[in-house]
């Protein structure tokens, strides 16, 4: 047996030694011993039974930042006193008398003042007889494990590009920070979603995009305390978590101001960019005591503020979210809405004021829901687009009023224009030539039909739209403006749109028709005689708007005087016996 057999021999191998060969083992054992401790890179420390430390080795000295002597002689919690209890140590000398060991983590003060993160192994050392002889402690420094650790926990919880929180940080933070409020304090949530970052995103690059993403950041973390949170949750969706005992006037107030901040420009080199948002807000415990209900109610809001508030900011209510429900419920039942032939079109006759005839007709989309009766597309329109239906819907719609008006013609019934409206609908330059070709498999002309879009839906959009108006004006198709005088509508910008004519929007021929309704009607009937376009003018209910759009010069009227919208066949007998009655 060598001497590194002798190392790890049992008692019972001892015994079977000389007694030189046991002096000289020990002697050699204790000689590997230290020199393992000069070299290892785990700290060493040597200790009696009562924590007095009696050696260690350089790495033990290294991480303490001591002396050898500074150290030897005292007992081992004077290292770290300043950062841990004595009941720490009780407890740490209790589980050593039990289990015999302990392991955790330590920490004590650098000579930078850097907090230094140890992890500490000790073990009893029994004698022959059970008592405790000695402590062994085992240091291994982890502090740069800390700090990854402490990075991935950040990285798991953060979003990277801007600083702030993430959904799932959110989610634990909140159940937390609810649990602590005081008596009368609520959570405001706000789902903040930003209204044109896309657009300077896809101009403008991602580097750029990301550089506006980080200062609007930046101005909603400067927005909240210790106690409050900002959250990413999406590209361009942020949440931010308000506390406190704020009424709902001064948290709308606020939620304002904080909009203000986020309109003003951000200076990106040499682009000074705006984006603004829009905020739909919820409140804990009002609305919903858990968070994703929460987060469903203020995007609900949000989406509210959006669609109809000018101040665009708004605060959840019941309303809102059983219209919202209904919507996502037609989303899902719309696809059957088609395929089972649900969907029709209605008919509303357009009356020429100068000849007294019934020269167009506008086709009007309706959904005879099983459940809840006729639907108008205001209902519907935003289902749909949620079902990603819109271009099949407008193929639908092209294809049935074709098949309408080559009906019509054969039987002589009707040999007018047909007006498609298509505001709310998808529409881009390769779509164009698509819708078109549904008319021609129908045997119709596209010159027997006019494309109706809304106003502010042409003034916003892109050259491929403008270009696909240029398509259907080409193929013989009219184009008019829906909606003049409700939606947005530049004038510089009007004379350079491929146009055929306007629409005044009803809401300018209502009950009062005072005299700011009839100046508006006045100016642009005279803008559309000045740029050689027709006007139609929607709504006319009474004798007296008839007379007022004659005198000052409107080419075609179409409202409840004139007639009401109309299935096929209902116009087929309007058409015969109700056209004398229009012209007189």
């Amino acid at each position: 047996m060598d001497h590194s057999d002798l190392l790890w021999a049992t008692p019972t191998d001892l015994h079977q030694t000389s007694t030189d060969s046991l002096r000289e083992l020990a002697v050699s054992s204790l000689t590997l011993a230290r020199q393992i401790m000069q070299y290892t890179r785990e700290g060493i420390a040597v200790m009696d039974a009562r924590g007095r430390v009696v050696g260690v080795n350089p790495a033990f000295c290294r991480l303490s930042e001591l002396d050898a002597g500074d150290i030897e002689g005292c007992h081992i919690t004077n290292i770290n006193h300043d950062l841990h209890e004595r009941r720490y140590y009780r407890q740490i000398w209790r589980r050593l008398q039990r289990q015999g060991h302990w392991q955790g983590e330590v920490q004590h003060h650098t000579r930078q003042g850097r907090l230094a993160t140890h992890w500490l192994m000790l073990h009893l050392h029994r004698d022959h007889r059970g008592r405790v002889s000695h402590i062994i402690g085992i240091l291994d420094d982890i502090s740069r494990l800390k700090q990854s650790e402490d990075r991935l926990s950040y990285l798991a919880h953060h979003d990277v590009l801007t600083g702030t929180a993430n959904r799932t940080f959110l989610l634990s933070w909140f159940g937390k920070v609810k649990a602590a409020l005081e008596e009368e304090e609520q959570l405001a949530l706000l789902f903040i979603d930003l209204d044109r970052f896309k657009p300077i995103n896809d101009s403008f690059g991602h580097g750029v995009g990301d550089q506006v993403l980080k200062a609007l950041a930046a101005r909603l973390l400067a927005q909240v305390d210790d106690n409050e949170l900002v959250a990413r949750i999406g590209g361009d969706e942020f949440v931010m978590v308000w506390r406190g005992r704020l009424g709902t006037p001064q948290l709308i107030r606020k939620a304002e101001q904080l909009l203000e901040q986020l309109e003003a420009p951000v200076l990106v080199g040499e682009y000074e960019l705006s984006v603004g948002a829009s905020i739909g807000v919820s409140l804990y415990p009002e609305h919903g005591l858990e968070i994703e209900t929460l987060l469903r109610y203020a995007d609900t809001a949000m989406y509210e503020a959006k669609t109809f508030s000018s101040a665009k900011v708004c605060l959840f209510d019941r309303a809102q979210f059983t219209r919202l429900e209904q919507q996502h419920r037609l989303a899902g039942e719309f696809r059957q809405a088609i395929e089972r032939q649900q969907l029709f079109l209605e008919y509303q006759p357009k009356l020429e004021l100068c000849s007294n005839r019934l020269l167009s007709l506008e086709a009007l989309l309706r959904w005879r829901h099983p459940e809840l009766g006729v639907l108008y597309p205001d209902r519907f329109l935003p289902a749909a687009k949620d079902a990603g239906l819109l271009c099949r819907l407008a193929d639908w719609v092209f294809t049935e009023a074709a098949r309408q008006y080559r009906c019509w013609q054969q039987q002589g019934c009707w040999q007018g224009r047909v007006s498609i409206n298509l505001s709310g609908l998808e529409l881009e330059q390769h779509r164009a030539g698509q819708l078109l070709e549904l008319l021609r498999r129908q045997g119709v002309s596209p010159s027997h039909f006019i494309l109706e879009l809304r106003s502010d839906f042409i003034m916003r959009r892109s050259e491929s739209l403008l270009g696909a108006l240029e398509t259907f004006r080409a193929a013989g198709m009219a184009v008019y403006l829906d909606n003049v005088g409700e939606g947005r509508l530049s004038f510089s910008k009007l004379r350079q749109l491929p146009i055929d004519g306007i629409k005044i929007d009803r809401s300018l021929l209502s009950d009062h028709f005072d005299s700011l309704d009839q100046s508006v009607i006045r100016s642009l009937l005279l803008l559309s005689q000045t740029l050689g376009i027709e006007v139609v003018a929607c709504g006319v209910e009474t004798a007296e708007q008839m007379q007022f759009l004659r005198q000052h010069g409107c080419s075609s009227v179409q409202g409840q005087l004139l007639a009401a919208p109309m299935t096929a066949g209902q116009l087929e007998l309007f058409y015969r016996d109700g056209l004398d009655r229009i012209r007189h």
